[in-house]
């Protein structure tokens, strides 16, 4: 065989081989799908991620933690998230929105939920507004003839100067106030928004944990109680409520500010989110989110009047 043709036979080969390894290499089947493809937490986030309403899954897993008032609410969103996106483990603890905040600026949780804003100091801290959370004042059943009161006679009772339901039209049975330790962002809403400054009376069943549950069974099981809880817990406990001011807690009396316990809730994260965190906070302005807060007694942000949002605004 000539030199010639041994080296053309050679270059054939080469050409067949590379041929068949570009085929190879280039199978499409092996081309993820658009669309609800899993990423993990720390590949590049898809394109739906830093979308509100939009639905993109995420395996991996996050902690939200803080607000007892708001947990509902998350909880009820990270399970139909979940259902739909089996790789992700989205767990929601308690503790108060001050504990949340805390945490998730030290890094223990993905998610800080808070009902008040961070402090200034925490400026490291990115603010996700999800929805308006409406709070109620709770009476004991015992309480009765006692359906309205005036945010004066609510200072009295939380100052200690009104002692007794007969000074406010109700039985002669004394007050017991169920308080909320310091931690608490429905306390800090209530502080600021009827009462006008700091409770200063703590009652025999003061409470040391932030727990919407315990204080709604501390409500209804002491004889003369009264406190302060969100309203779709309450509702749900069939708890007997208190109208402020004439105006009852209700979604329509929220929207323009008429009654104003109520506060903005925030799902914090410690600058950008995860791939986790941000795909279950944008899937909490979806329609399934927004149909879990109708349930709940939350307000969607988009409902409320532009005032009664910059009501509820930080004073600089």
């Amino acid at each position: 065989m000539s030199k010639q043709l041994r080296m053309t036979l050679v270059l054939g080969v080469a050409i067949a081989i590379s041929l068949f390894i570009s085929a190879c290499g280039g199978n499409p089947s092996t081309t993820p799908a658009s669309g609800n493809t899993p990423s993990s937490g720390g590949s590049t986030p898809s394109a739906g991620l830093g979308t509100p309403g939009e639905y993109t899954c995420v395996q991996g897993s996050a902690t939200a933690s803080g607000s007892t008032a708001l947990a509902p609410l998350v909880q009820a969103v990270a399970k139909d998230y979940q259902a739909k996106c089996s790789g992700a483990s989205i767990t929601v603890n308690l503790g108060g929105s001050k504990t949340g905040l805390s945490q998730v600026e030290s890094g223990v949780v993905q998610i800080g939920n808070s009902d008040v804003f961070a402090s200034k100091t925490q400026s490291d801290l990115v603010d996700h507004q999800v929805a308006v959370v409406i709070f109620a004042l709770g009476i004991n059943s015992k309480v009765t003839g006692v359906t309205n009161l005036t945010s004066d006679k609510i200072k009295g009772i939380y100052s200690g100067s009104i002692k007794n339901w007969n000074q406010v039209g109700g039985p002669n049975l004394p007050i017991v106030v169920i308080s909320r330790p310091a931690s608490s962002g429905t306390r800090a809403t209530f502080q600021q928004y009827i009462l006008g400054g700091p409770e200063t009376i703590s009652g025999p069943s003061n409470l040391t944990t932030d727990s919407t549950g315990t204080v709604i069974q501390n409500i209804k099981s002491t004889d003369g109680a009264i406190g302060y809880v969100a309203l779709g817990p309450a509702k749900k406990a069939s708890l007997n409520l208190v109208s402020i001011d004439g105006n009852a807690p209700t979604p329509e009396l929220v929207k323009n500010n008429t009654y104003k316990f109520w506060n903005i809730e925030h799902m914090y994260t410690k600058g950008k989110p995860t791939d986790l965190a941000q795909a279950l906070i944008d899937y909490m302005a979806s329609a399934q989110g927004k149909q879990e807060a109708a349930s709940l007694n939350f307000v969607p942000l988009t409902d409320m009047s532009p005032d009664a949002v910059q009501a509820h605004q930080p004073k600089s």
